[in-house]
């Protein structure tokens, strides 16, 4: 994969992932829970844009900011979602699965880190995967005092 496949690669990731956090809020009942996922999706979104930009730089044509497309799987993985929610996984299964998707986007992040990439880039990459790691920490962090999602 090129550099500029793994940024486009990365870019539907984050909006993907912005789309997960959007129904996340959507489907879960606490009002911290709507913020906190709020928050992420917006994150996601300017780390999309973010990656946009590094792409122009790198000679591509680059995405309306705001308007990046995901992929079909992310679209796939959000109506399962919501059919999950409709079969009462709850905002325990909400979290659950938010943390099964932050985990897939480190992993995106880790393995675009092992190219050579520009100091702006990495640093770019290096500093939305640190952000990444820290919605996790706090996925975890939530979903504690209630053990695992019903089922």
């Amino acid at each position: 994969m090129t550099k500029l496949e793994t940024l486009d690669n990365l870019v539907k990731v984050c909006v993907d992932s912005a789309e997960r956090y959007r129904r996340a809020a959507a489907d879960v009942g606490k009002e911290k829970l709507v913020q906190f996922f709020d928050a992420q999706q917006a994150a996601r979104r300017r780390d999309a844009d973010e990656l946009n930009l590094e792409r122009k730089r790198m000679g591509a044509e680059g995405e309306q900011s705001g308007k990046e497309s995901g992929s079909v799987a992310g679209f796939i993985d959000r109506t399962e979602m919501d059919l999950n929610v409709v079969m009462s996984m709850g905002d325990t299964g909400v979290v659950q699965w938010c943390l099964e998707d932050a985990r897939d986007v480190i992993a995106e992040y880790q393995k675009a880190l092992r190219m050579d990439f520009s100091a702006t880039t990495r640093s770019a990459l290096e500093r939305q995967l640190s952000a990444n790691q820290a919605t996790l920490a706090a996925l975890e962090k939530v979903l504690k005092p209630y053990g695992h999602p019903r089922s």
